[in-house]
């Protein structure tokens, strides 16, 4: 297999990067649509309950991945990267067959609360594409991994409820263990990680704290942009079903209408965020940004008052187009302001940052449509506006450079 992939070490690395996050991600993809009904198998009859199992199991592993990404990336900075994603994937492909063989929907929660604690292979394999590649590839090698992030959230799901309905629930939580063995045995053989730096005996290598990636000149602006695109990028699809019926989408339709839109945005995400990453090699990163949130702005504000089902999907793809790499971005200023050898600690906090604006905004938007359905999209519109408006009069605050400030 050697030979199919590129000679080069760091091209390679590259590769194999990208195809354990497409895997990884679509196998966690392919359990979202049938969830629900697995609760139900498992003893809980009364809908609602049901509806509120379904919720929890979905949130709590990314969730606490997101909390322990920081904790994961300091360990993987001392030890190495790819000792820490061989043990993330293992215990993936563990915990996944697991939850396949459970039999009370309690069981079943304790298998996704492990698979948050002891996963995390998002941040750790932004880190590692920031890593491996020299700073004009960056944003490349980081649009490459984002694309394949959103791309598994188009094809996950759909491939998971078709397989679901042809050889069962737990065989599915099968083949996503399968498939995060694959990933495992491509990291085990195909990834060279670079030979870290031997910290000298009178200066040992210091860990990077919260307070010390905070004090890192420009950090705080990029959490705060990752917290905000985010928070924009996952506010519509609480909303989606219920603006679509106002729309004229028959009830009938409604799911496979819902569907589409997500998926043509998710597609078209991912190619922004690939052109976007290379574009980086001989463009501003920030000034990409400015211009990508200010043409998010201007699709999103005529996505509320268009008048046809077709018309919305034409702005959803346009959104994907336009904000869609926005967070590839982000992730490049970031990696080009943390020094090399404290890469993964700083991008669980991105990842952090990132997550927390995506666990926020279905709320937001929740308690936004009780007041009006469609408000969220013109609070959208104008956080991208203050957001470009922002990095174009105050272009300091995010640096393109990294910093010398020292880490607590």
């Amino acid at each position: 297999m050697r030979g199919l992939l590129p000679a080069t070490p760091g091209e390679r690395n590259q590769w194999v990067i990208t195809a354990m996050v497409f895997v990884v991600f679509v196998a966690f993809a392919f359990v979202i649509p049938f969830l629900p009904l697995y609760v139900r198998e498992l003893g809980v009859t009364d809908p609602e309950a049901a509806t509120l199992w379904a919720g929890v199991l979905i949130g709590i592993s990314p969730l606490l991945a997101g909390l322990l990404a920081p904790v994961w990336g300091r360990l993987a900075d001392r030890y190495g990267q790819r000792a820490m994603a061989l043990r993330a994937l293992a215990a993936s492909v563990v915990f996944l067959a697991a939850a396949g063989a459970v039999r009370t929907v309690e069981q079943l929660l304790l298998c996704r609360i492990a698979t948050g604690l002891f996963g995390g292979i998002g941040p750790l394999g932004l880190a590692m594409a920031a890593s491996s590649s020299p700073r004009e590839q960056l944003g490349r090698a980081v649009g490459l991994v984002q694309a394949a992030q959103i791309l598994s959230a188009a094809v996950g799901p759909l491939a998971g409820g078709l397989l679901a309905d042809r050889i069962g629930r737990r065989y599915t939580f099968g083949v996503t263990a399968a498939l995060c063995a694959v990933a495992l045995v491509l990291v085990f053989f195909y990834y060279e990680e670079a030979p870290r730096e031997a910290a000298s005996p009178a200066a040992p290598a210091k860990s990077l704290s919260f307070l010390g990636v905070l004090r890192l000149p420009g950090i705080l602006s990029v959490l705060t942009v990752l917290f905000l695109v985010n928070f924009v990028g996952r506010s519509i699809t609480p909303v989606l079903p219920a603006h679509l019926e106002r729309l004229g989408v028959s009830v009938s339709r409604l799911a496979s209408s819902t569907g589409l839109v997500i998926s043509a945005y998710a597609v078209m995400a991912a190619l922004s965020a690939a052109a976007l990453g290379k574009a980086t090699r001989e463009r501003s990163p920030r000034r990409l940004l400015v211009g990508s949130v200010l043409a998010g702005a201007l699709v999103l504000l005529p996505m509320a008052h268009v008048p046809t089902f077709a018309a919305f999907l034409v702005c959803a793809v346009l959104l994907g187009l336009a904000s869609g790499g926005a967070l590839t971005l982000c992730y490049t200023l970031g990696g080009r302001l943390v020094p090399g050898a404290h890469k993964a600690t700083a991008f669980g906090f991105f990842s952090g940052a990132a997550l927390f604006g995506g666990a926020v905004s279905p709320s937001v938007a929740g308690l936004l449509a009780r007041y009006d359905l469609l408000l969220i999209y013109s609070v959208n519109a104008l956080l991208f506006v203050l957001l470009g408006l922002g990095l174009v009069l105050f272009p300091g605050s995010l640096r393109e450079e990294a910093g010398t400030a020292e880490a607590a």
